[in-house]
């Protein structure tokens, strides 16, 4: 390639650089010279509402959780307005980043990260590139002929070339020249990453529908026509009280037993007690659950004596505290049709108190009533602590009640029902309390 060929490549690079930055039209350009604009909010006022062009209101977190939430699972850069009509039917209203600058006023810190997965999803589409294996920056691949890349951080931090393959995405072996495939075992056949769930044997199924019966729940084969939903909410940065370390873990943990489950999981971190209720609210109206057989929530939080704490300490002078009850309330009969007679997993991991003791219970209702329609039935819940204590949570692992119920899932659920593993939860976690070390885990309040 000739030194005009490289300086060509080099300015159409700098002019796709620049249609990113169009593209994502970052709103400090349209601060004036003091660095603020009139139709702004600022980043130290306090919204907490907002009205949406679509003309619904809802608060301000939830907005930007909901964002964030097809950044990084819908991998788009617009999304739709959350709210879902009594239909089923969401809001079909696209709104931008753009829209979100002008309704809200962003902190530092959620303007970094939606700016950064945005330059991140629109640079997907304009170049070809990957994380390095070995110092996991983004590395481009200008010859999309050849699987050896060449990275020159490594090369730096090693002291010698760094090559890595572009398709198994390990260090290269074998010629680097115009490689179509490394020495690697298992290059260019797809690798699947082990799964810690054990899968129900299709004998075992019939076998307990035989056996049991009418007290099985109806269960919808694995089909287009099956739409699992789970709602996951991790509050983990607060305005004055202690961040979560670890709550990244449990989330994770989380997600991946939800999607071994068959659920496609809404995961919206830090929301006020406003946003969990909003949360909730649209939760309840998706009309996925029409075609589902079942659903999770999980809220993972601080929590006290009076309920599960919001972000934020106070709104108009009123505590940020959303009461558990609120998650019955939006997903019983008359709330949540889609889900009559069908099952209702609820997992808190939060604090109920300030004292020691008993760290998990289990509260469940009956689960058939046929003598009478109950308003709220159908639900299985299980919480991190009894009243009035506290939950453990380890700064590196995560806490113990959603580690050890991940665990026991992972284990059991292939010949378990849910009662049964939420008993073994109970047990395995109340047998390792005896060994908690205070130094290395944070008390959940």
């Amino acid at each position: 390639m000739t030194e005009d060929n490289n300086w060509d490549e080099d300015l159409e690079e700098d002019a796709a650089i620049a249609r990113v930055f169009q593209h994502l039209k970052i709103h400090k350009q349209h601060t004036g010279e003091s660095g603020r604009n009139s139709g702004v909010p600022q980043s130290n006022e306090r919204v907490d509402f907002v009205a949406l062009p679509c003309g619904h209101r809802m608060p301000a977190d939830y907005v930007v959780a909901w964002f964030k939430y097809y950044l990084k699972q819908e991998k788009k850069t617009e999304f739709s307005c959350p709210r879902v009509h009594v239909q089923g039917k969401s809001c079909s209203k696209n709104l931008s980043y753009q829209d979100m600058c002008r309704l809200i006023p962003l902190t530092d810190k959620q303007r970094e990260f939606l700016e950064e997965n945005l330059a991140a999803l629109v640079a997907r589409r304009l170049f070809d590139f990957k994380a390095c294996p070995g110092c996991q920056s983004h590395v481009e691949r200008r010859d999309r002929g050849n699987l050896c890349v060449h990275c020159t951080i490594c090369t730096a931090n090693l002291k010698r070339n760094y090559y890595f393959c572009w398709n198994c995405r390990r260090e290269w072996k074998g010629p680097a020249n115009n490689g179509v495939r490394c020495d690697n075992d298992g290059c260019g056949q797809r690798v699947r990453t082990s799964d810690p769930l054990i899968p129900c044997k299709p004998e075992f199924k019939k076998k307990m529908l035989q056996e049991m019966g009418d007290d099985i729940y109806p269960l919808k084969d694995k089909s287009q026509d099956r739409k699992r939903l789970a709602l996951l909410i991790n509050n983990v940065d607060f305005k004055n009280l202690n961040y979560r370390t670890g709550a990244d873990k449990d989330e994770l943990s989380m997600e991946v037993l939800l999607k071994g489950l068959g659920y496609t999981v809404i995961t919206l971190r830090d929301l006020s007690a406003q946003g969990m209720h909003a949360a909730m609210r649209d939760f309840a109206q998706r009309e996925e659950h029409d075609k589902s057989d079942s659903c999770f929530v999980v809220l993972m939080s601080h929590g006290d004596a009076k309920g599960i704490c919001g972000v934020f300490d106070s709104i108009e002078d009123e505590e940020d505290v959303f009461q558990a009850e609120e998650i019955f309330n939006c997903l019983n009969t008359p709330n949540c049709a889609g889900l009559k007679d069908k099952p209702k997993i609820i997992l808190i991991q939060a604090c109920r108190g300030g004292k020691k003791g008993s760290v998990i219970v289990q509260d469940a209702v009956s689960r058939r009533n046929r003598a009478k329609e109950h308003i709220e039935k159908e639900f299985c819940c299980l919480r991190s602590c009894t009243p009035d204590t506290v939950s453990y949570r380890d700064k590196e692992k995560g806490s113990d009640f959603i580690q050890d119920t991940v665990e026991i899932f992972n284990q059991h659920a292939h010949q378990d029902d849910i009662e049964e593993l939420f008993r073994k939860a109970k047990s395995h976690c109340l047998a390792r309390q005896t060994s908690i070390n205070a130094d290395m885990c944070y008390f959940d309040v």
